[in-house]
């Protein structure tokens, strides 16, 4: 056991992939990820499971899509009898394994033998401060006027210290020097940050000129919605149009500097690790749940196949990594399969999700082959029940409704959304009602047909917690 490496997983909620600056954002500020990710493998095309954060972490632990498991959104449970999390495979094998933070995985068993749950703390709700603020001073964002009024933007009611993000640091590295020297550890630290209430510590929240970052305004009222789920749902629960140019700007200078005091705290976790020498023979892996919208296509937050949600930061560093970056898409859900493998031990059977381990020590490029993201938009009462599904593969990206034994049920259906990444990586332009793609949707959906006939799918509403 001894020579078998330590695994540090470190992972945040609701953060864009642009949001670090290795991926050549000029406004990000992110120097102590950046370190590690230059020095290990760089997936630029790494996908969600499921765009929504208990979804995306029940498949990330169990190593199995969320159709599969019967969780395709934050109202779902996974109380399936067995609900084999691979962590438990590390911990059968001599790891000593917790995690600290947010867990939100939504199941009456545990993943990890050491949770600790620390989202948000005292100072600040999802809604609104529990400190008092002066509002004006802390240039406070509100979301007023829709169903949930978050909290997106405003300045941290105390010291980056004071943060639940630094509380959980603490708490991981008092368990690591309690742990035992002689078997390793597998420690993920689990932020809630950049996720709402998107509250920054100062100097962080004016760290980054807010007329700096160049994303794109797109006011629902003036653009063309890509889908009746874009209009009816997306921008109906959380569009931009509720909120000023000015506070948007403010939400995004918020949200940016958020991510540089996450990386300052990311930092000072891994300087305390190595001082402590328990970063030597060590794996570290970072990954997002998913990503967000600040704006970007008429909307706020996440839910969405669009790759500002879908596609998340994914890197590996540590001895045996190759340095390199890595075009072809994959899934986020490969990190535990991946683990596994690069410490020797076996991917149980039921695992869905591929290694990249050939990847990381070789430099063999993955196989082109579809990636999918599942959600049910249940979760605010629009369609109900029913699964919307993105496949992914080296050009193309499709979302549509699925029903695998009633393909027919949604032909036409005006969910249909097909990109040209090639030609328009902004994804703008919907080419699904086009008759001159329908040879493309075809040869995309016999894919999906096959990715559906290949796996046994778990109705969610048979799932009770």
């Amino acid at each position: 056991m001894p020579d078998r490496p330590n695994i540090l997983w470190l992972m945040t909620d609701e953060q864009r992939l642009d949001s670090l600056s290795y991926t050549g954002t000029p406004w990000a500020r992110t120097p102590n990820l950046d370190r590690l990710a230059l020095s290990g493998a760089r997936f630029m095309s790494a996908y969600t499971p499921s765009p929504v954060c208990i979804s995306a972490r029940a498949c990330m632990l169990t190593g199995r899509h969320g159709s599969s498991i019967g969780v395709l959104n934050n109202h779902h449970w996974l109380n399936l009898e067995n609900p084999y999390f691979l962590t438990w495979t590390f911990a059968a094998h001599g790891y000593q394994v917790a995690s600290f933070g947010k867990q939100h995985y939504s199941c009456p068993r545990r993943a990890f033998d050491v949770e600790y749950d620390h989202v948000l703390g005292d100072h600040v709700h999802y809604f609104a401060y529990q400190s008092p603020v002066d509002a004006q001073e802390a240039g406070i964002v509100r979301y007023d006027g829709g169903d949930s009024p978050w909290l997106f933007a405003g300045r941290f009611p105390g010291t980056v210290d004071d943060t639940p993000e630094m509380h959980n640091v603490t708490q991981a590295l008092d368990w690591v020097k309690r742990r035992d020297p002689s078997r390793p550890y597998f420690l993920r630290l689990s932020f809630n940050a950049p996720h709402t209430p998107v509250v920054t510590p100062a100097p962080f929240d004016t760290l980054i000129d807010a007329d700096a970052i160049d994303l794109p305004l797109d006011w629902p009222q003036a653009m063309p919605f890509a889908s009746a789920v874009h209009r009816d749902y997306l921008c109906d629960y959380a569009g931009a149009h509720r909120l000023t140019e000015a506070q948007i700007r403010r939400a995004r200078q918020c949200y940016y500097g958020y991510v540089a005091c996450t990386d300052h705290i990311f930092g000072r976790l891994l300087d305390a690790l190595a001082a402590m020498g328990e970063l030597d023979n060590t794996l570290i892996a970072f990954v997002a749940d998913h990503g967000a919208h600040l704006g970007d296509h008429g909307f706020f937050q996440k839910q969405s196949f669009w790759d500002a949600a879908a596609r998340v930061p994914f890197f590996f560093a540590g001895p045996g990594i190759r340095e390199q970056t890595v075009a072809a898409p994959v899934s986020a859900g490969s990190l535990l399969p991946t683990l596994l493998d690069l410490v020797g031990l076996d991917i149980p059977a039921h695992v869905q999700f591929p290694s990249l381990a050939a990847t990381l020590r070789n430099g063999t490029a993955p196989a082109i082959a579809p990636v999918f993201s599942e959600i049910d938009y249940g979760l605010r009462n629009y369609r109900t029940g029913e699964r919307y599904v993105m496949m992914r593969d080296d050009r193309w990206k499709l979302t549509l409704y699925r029903d695998p034994h009633d393909p027919a049920r949604y032909t036409g259906d005006d969910g249909r959304v097909l990109f040209d990444l090639e030609a328009d990586p902004q994804e703008y332009h919907n080419l699904a009602g086009d008759p001159a793609y329908a040879p493309v949707i075809d040869a995309l959906v016999a894919r999906l047909d096959a990715w559906d006939r290949g796996r046994e799918i778990v109705d969610a509403s048979l799932v009770e917690p």
